[in-house]
């Protein structure tokens, strides 16, 4: 009876483990998300400056988290992430101002961070 009582308690502690961390890469990815959408709003409007700083706070957050992301990540996800930031910072601060690779670049930025919750969700697809 007690290795069962064990058992279960031990259960119910990484179930709440998982659904903290769910909770926490929900809050981080839609802060993000948030935050790039406002960037390119800004950059719509002509205000690349903006855009810029909006996105470099951006991904100062996302390198505050790194040392807990990478415990509780593919390592591979983070570095893709990274690799978008970078990607997208490098439009925003080019001297040729381009639009439309810019907007491609956040885009994949925005869904590289959606798909990264989605692959953490409890969902049958993950757990199949």
């Amino acid at each position: 009876m007690k290795r069962l009582v064990i058992s279960g308690a031990l259960l119910l502690l990484l179930l709440g483990l998982s659904a903290a961390h769910v909770f926490c890469l929900y809050n981080l990815t839609e802060g993000l998300t948030s935050a790039l959408t406002q960037a390119q709003t800004c950059a719509e409007q002509g205000d690349w400056d903006a855009a810029a700083a909006i996105t470099e706070r951006a991904r100062e957050r996302w390198m505050e988290n790194e040392s807990y992301l990478h415990a509780t990540l593919h390592h591979r996800d983070i570095d893709a992430v990274l690799t978008c930031f970078g990607e997208t910072l490098a439009y925003l601060n080019g001297q040729e101002r381009q639009p439309a690779e810019y907007a491609a670049a956040n885009s994949r930025l925005v869904t590289q961070l959606e798909l990264l919750l989605e692959g953490e969700l409890p969902t049958w697809k993950n757990l199949l």
